[in-house]
């Protein structure tokens, strides 16, 4: 009975085992190829919608992140043109949006390189602006100007004629922005991602199974500690409520193979007449010795 019973509970621990590891390799291998959150949406949208004729993205993957976010900051300030469209330092990464001297690019990208691993580095020029020239766009921009008088001193300010002084309004202002753009084509828009990086560090990994692993099987220790006596409670309710076959030796306790216990008691019941066994029972009578007046009586 002892054997059977520390049987049971070494199978449930190493049940319990087996499912800690389980879970633990399970998180483990999310994490690693998950990684940390990086939020790169509004800094993205930014960049796509900022005016440049040139443009660069720089992806830098850092083990020391600290270190390298402080670094980041040196250069910002050192390269900048006037004042950063953003400045972000978050935690575990950064993004950082500046303008900055097209030829200084590269000496830019040798100060980044010691900050990690750069995953991806390219530079886009915008193809609608590469056949223009500045001098013609402010041609085009002097007769929109004047164009534009001519609607004010002629036309009302309702129906059609305010129509046209809008439009002329909108495409002086796209033609400001592109000879804007022209004029400082010796410049390149710099967007740059810091963000950290676990590849390669196999001590954090270790160090994540092993504190995941310890958490999972306590806390599947605990369950099954739960589960065990809440059904040992719930089956001694039932029991105090009435319902028959519900009883503390039914859960957990002893257990005879076969039935033996009935068989047992049906055999010696019979075999002894115990429990008020109906088996037929012979008398015998035996005969007693006659005396002289009951041979008398019989001769007559």
């Amino acid at each position: 009975m002892a054997r059977s019973r520390k049987s049971r509970i070494q199978g449930v621990a190493i049940l319990v085992i087996f499912l800690a590891l389980a879970a633990a390799g399970i998180m483990s291998i999310r994490s690693r190829d998950s990684g940390p959150n990086f939020d790169y949406k509004d800094s993205n949208k930014q960049f796509e919608n900022a005016g440049s004729l040139n443009k660069a993205e720089v992806v830098v993957n850092c083990l020391n992140i600290s270190k390298a976010l402080d670094e980041m900051s040196s250069i910002v300030n050192t390269y900048s043109i006037g004042k950063p469209l953003r400045k972000d330092r978050l935690g575990h990464y950064g993004k950082y949006i500046f303008q900055v001297e097209l030829d200084k690019f590269p000496e830019i990208l040798q100060k980044l390189r010691p900050l990690g691993n750069i995953a991806q580095q390219s530079e886009l020029v915008d193809s609608t602006l590469i056949n223009k020239r500045v001098a013609t766009e402010e041609q085009v921009l002097a007769s929109k100007r004047i164009e534009l008088a001519r609607l004010e001193q002629e036309s009302s300010y309702y129906g059609s004629d305010l129509d046209n002084k809008n439009t002329r309004i909108a495409e002086i202002r796209k033609l400001e922005n592109t000879i804007d753009l022209l004029k400082n084509s010796d410049k390149t828009l710099l967007y740059v991602k810091l963000q950290t990086s676990f590849s390669g560090n196999s001590l954090t990994t270790v160090k994540d199974f092993v504190r995941n692993f310890a958490i999972f099987l306590v806390g599947f220790f605990i369950l099954v500690i739960v589960a065990y006596y809440g059904t040992k409670l719930v089956m001694y309710l039932l029991s105090l409520m009435g319902f028959k076959g519900f009883s503390m030796s039914n859960f957990g306790g002893s257990y005879q193979y076969g039935n033996y216990g009935n068989y047992a008691n049906r055999y010696y019941s019979s075999r002894y007449g115990y429990r008020n066994s109906k088996r037929k029972v012979k008398r015998i009578y035996k005969d007693k010795p006659t005396t002289p007046r009951e041979e008398d009586e019989s001769g007559k």
